[in-house]
């Protein structure tokens, strides 16, 4: 995501791209034999089986595979990959491309540089040019007053939506200040720990670092409420500073 806020402040271009049948360009090394698949049967050879010459998914390493074809093919049109990040390419200070399985998103300086580069890629692929990037894992794009802005709005929304029965109250700042954690806080009689245990805390301390870690910084406190998630059971107040986040990220803009 460091990536697109970078090429968002300098307010580049962007187009969105997938690739059709992606695994199947990429070649296989392994021998790998499999059944006639039904509707293709050699009614002559009904025993034969087939070799494979090419990625199917479904295969372990069809992934790997297609990870050195697609960077194969960047190679050969002169981008250079990130020595700290594999999925993010550059080309001649033009172009960012991020990378992630047959999804491609091009960021440009100029439209035509993007045009330039779908054009390269539809001479190598089978490709659809899906337009402007609205959605990427999760994170949202959306462009107002010739700006891009990335947001997860529609995330934020649905974990809220899951914990809607619960009372929370509206406050301003992200975190109450002074609030201090402890073992001791966690429920001793039987009853509260039956309680507690029912609580899907790992689940929404998931949900909120990935939030944290993409578009709201500001709720980084997430990692650490997220060391008391292997407590059993946890401290009631752990629990309630974590619930109370999704409510107070979606009002707190």
């Amino acid at each position: 995501m460091f990536i697109s806020v970078l090429v968002c402040l300098h307010e580049w271009k962007n187009c969105q791209i997938d690739i059709k049948c992606a695994y199947l360009y990429a070649p296989i090394k392994e021998t790998i034999l499999m059944k006639q698949p039904q509707g293709f049967i050699n009614l002559d050879k009904p025993n034969h089986v087939c070799l494979l010459k090419c990625a199917l998914y479904g295969l372990h390493q069809s992934g790997r595979e297609w990870f050195y074809k697609i960077h194969s093919v960047l190679e050969s049109l002169n981008f250079q990959t990130l020595d700290w990040v594999n999925c993010v390419c550059v080309y001649k200070n033009n172009i960012v491309l991020l990378l992630y399985v047959d999804d491609i998103v091009i960021f440009g300086r100029t439209e035509q540089h993007i045009t330039d580069i779908v054009k390269l890629f539809s001479d190598k692929f089978d490709l659809k040019v899906l337009g402007k990037t609205r959605k990427l894992l999760g994170v949202e794009f959306e462009e107002m007053n010739i700006k891009l802005y990335i947001h997860q709005c529609d995330y934020i929304s649905r974990i809220c939506k899951t914990h809607e029965n619960y009372e929370i109250p509206i406050t301003s700042l992200p975190i109450a200040q002074g609030v201090i954690l402890s073992k001791s806080q966690c429920p001793n009689n039987s009853e509260e720990i039956a309680e507690v245990e029912k609580l899907p805390y790992r689940n929404l301390i998931g949900c909120l670092a990935y939030i944290a870690d993409r578009t709201r910084p500001d709720i980084s406190y997430v990692n650490i409420v997220s060391s008391y998630q292997y407590l059993i059971p946890i401290p009631v107040e752990s629990w309630n500073i974590t619930l109370e986040c999704p409510f107070k990220i979606v009002r707190i803009r």
